[in-house]
């Protein structure tokens, strides 16, 4: 477990205006993931990283909320994503509002797969795993697509086989939650890149009809990490919204 994050103004009153955002990074990835957003958002808006490394994603959701300010916007990526959603299910009266980068509510789609994912970090296959990962994370064809395969393969070199293979069991077991979208009350964006192999477009779009304040942004000419591939964009992208539902009010 890891928290990063900005240094506050002391000003009182300046401190009332601020917007705390938690960001969770996806499977294998650590603060390097919004290290590029985060210079890039509003002065009003202090972000954080946490990073979730439970077996089971309600250990990651403890992860989170012992560490996240009382109230906060959470953003999520990929893995980082689902312990948003269910951060934001979990403790509604927290969770001002919710942002989802390229993950899904549904349950696991190959529970063997994601078990033998398991198994092969277990037996020391961890490089390789993040190799084979790497080749689908971006979109290649992109301007920043080659960077973005690096960066997530560094990451996973950090992180170790250890919280990979926890946050691989978690994905492992995952369960649907498409029914339990309608209890989000709070402001919800979905980001995506439109070449997401991961988790396809259509599955953030579904994300935010089924969620009464939900809203989809997508990105052209871009996989499934955003935030390295399209880094002003994404920026100026949450930053408007987040103004426009009133979670960043200016100074």
């Amino acid at each position: 477990m890891a928290m990063w994050g900005f240094s506050c103004l002391p000003c009182r009153c300046r401190m009332a205006a601020m917007t705390n955002l938690v960001m969770i990074p996806a499977f294998g990835c650590d603060e390097r993931l919004y290290a590029e957003i985060a210079p890039l958002l509003p002065s009003n808006v202090l972000s954080s990283t946490v990073i979730a490394d439970g077996a089971d994603f309600a250990t990651c959701i403890e992860q989170v909320l012992a560490q996240a300010p009382e109230q906060f916007v959470v953003l999520g990526t990929s893995f980082g994503g689902r312990v948003a959603l269910e951060t934001t299910l979990a403790a509604p009266d927290r969770v001002q509002g919710l942002i989802v980068i390229g993950s899904t509510a549904g349950p696991v789609a190959d529970q063997r797969a994601g078990l033998r994912r398991s198994e092969r970090l277990r037996a020391g296959e961890a490089e390789q795993v993040a190799q084979e990962m790497g080749d689908m994370i971006a979109h290649m064809e992109g301007p920043n697509g080659a960077a973005a395969r690096q960066a997530f393969i560094d990451m996973c070199a950090t992180l170790g086989p250890d919280a990979m293979t926890r946050q691989s069991d978690a994905l492992a077991r995952r369960i649907d939650l498409y029914p339990r979208l309608g209890e989000i009350t709070c402001p919800a964006l979905m980001l995506w890149g439109v070449n997401d192999k991961f988790s396809p477009a259509a599955e953030g779009l579904r994300m935010s009809s089924a969620i009464a304040r939900g809203r989809y942004v997508e990105l052209a000419d871009c996989g499934h990490f955003p935030t390295l591939e399209y880094p002003d964009e994404t920026a100026a992208a949450i930053d408007h919204w987040m103004e426009d539902v009133g979670l960043s009010p200016r100074l």
